[in-house]
């Protein structure tokens, strides 16, 4: 028995700890609704300190990430730029660890004349993780060569944004 992924009705991708029973064929059920029974992992007592700390480790990791992806090309469209036509202020969007978030509301750092405006529109995974403004950074992906240390602070940037900002959807780079 394991954790079971779903689409939710919002188009979001939904990870929940039980399982739906669509097959119970058991003729002694009285319940008419048998295509909803639910099958649940026992709960054994008060976690000890180190259990407790591993699962909100696992929690802190899980998102609900939108079925929605956003292509190289359209996420460098959100820069925050003004839309020419209408002269409203554009959405700001960035990627971190395959993840697109919608920074818009931190538009004075990641804004076109804020000190993270490299960010604005690609994937600043390496940057982020190397603490590097440099645009040369934004445009190379490469994480393979990533220390123990900046790997941490990569997913400490993870945690800030998804605590932060609004999910946008999963980054495809081709």
């Amino acid at each position: 028995m394991g954790n079971a992924q779903s689409q939710g009705g919002d188009g979001n991708s939904v990870i929940s700890g039980t399982t739906t029973d669509n097959n119970n064929n058991n003729s002694n059920n009285t319940n008419n609704n048998t295509n909803t029974k639910p099958r649940t992992k026992a709960i054994d007592g008060p976690k000890s300190e180190s259990q407790r700390s591993s699962l909100e480790d696992q929690l802190d990791s899980v998102s609900l990430v939108p079925d929605f992806i956003v292509t190289k090309e359209e996420l460098s469209k959100f820069t925050g730029n003004h839309c020419e036509h209408n002269n409203k202020e554009k959405r700001i969007y960035l990627c971190c660890k395959q993840i697109v978030y919608d920074v818009t509301q931190g538009r004075d750092f990641y804004g076109p004349d804020g000190p993270y405006a490299n960010f604005a529109g690609r994937d600043a995974s390496r940057a982020l993780a190397l603490m590097s403004l440099k645009l040369e950074d934004c445009v190379n992906p490469s994480l393979a060569d990533l220390t123990d240390e900046q790997e941490q602070t990569l997913n400490d940037w993870e945690k800030k944004f998804k605590s932060k900002y609004r999910i946008v959807g999963r980054y495809q780079a081709d």
